[in-house]
């Protein structure tokens, strides 16, 4: 199964481990080996898998926390203040354990080697901060078919969907057969 990344931000993607809420028929968090592929498709490959499947508990409080951020905010709401501080938590652990490197005349945030669950998550948790105080949170959308979030980047600001490819094209089938059965 290929994994879908239509989040346009780290922990959005993360908030879409699951393939639908409430009811999850596919959760890429469910095993050690499907978050180990979930983390490579994004780019943040798990190099050292030791404690992976003891940390996959606390990764779906993240999971749950991110998406309880981000899903209220999209729709127009407030974040509840737990789950927000449950986010800072994780990443002022991930602030203390990292370091400022420099590459190419700028300077990036780094936990180091070898990339292990704990730093996934560190990341993750810094992906939401980043989006949370420099935005565009205006840009939040949550797909009305499956409850993933997205991040609207297109020109016109209309995305509707996570992906035209599964709900938009699923929806519009709908909506297609309902106006012409009769």
């Amino acid at each position: 199964m290929t994994v879908e990344l239509v989040g346009n931000a780290l922990c959005l993607d993360f908030a879409n481990t699951v393939n639908a809420r409430p009811v999850a028929r596919r959760d890429w968090l469910g095993t050690p080996e499907e978050a180990v592929t979930w983390a490579t498709a994004t780019g943040h490959a798990i190099e050292e898998p030791d404690g992976l499947a003891a940390a996959l508990p606390d990764a779906r409080e993240l999971r749950e926390a991110v998406f309880r951020v981000f899903r209220p905010l999209a729709q127009g709401g407030r974040a509840p203040q737990p789950d927000l501080d449950a986010v800072v938590a994780l990443y002022g652990d991930g602030i203390t354990h990292g370091r400022l490197e420099e590459a190419d005349g700028s300077f990036r945030f780094s936990w180091g080697m070898p990339r292990t669950v704990r730093i996934l998550l560190r990341e993750i948790a810094a992906s939401a901060i980043e989006l949370l105080t420099t935005g565009p949170l205006d840009r939040l959308g949550e797909c009305p078919s499956c409850c993933w979030l997205f991040l609207d980047v297109s020109k016109n600001r209309r995305r509707r969907w996570c992906s035209m490819t599964t709900c938009g094209s699923r929806d519009k089938s709908r909506r297609y057969y309902a106006g012409h059965s009769s």
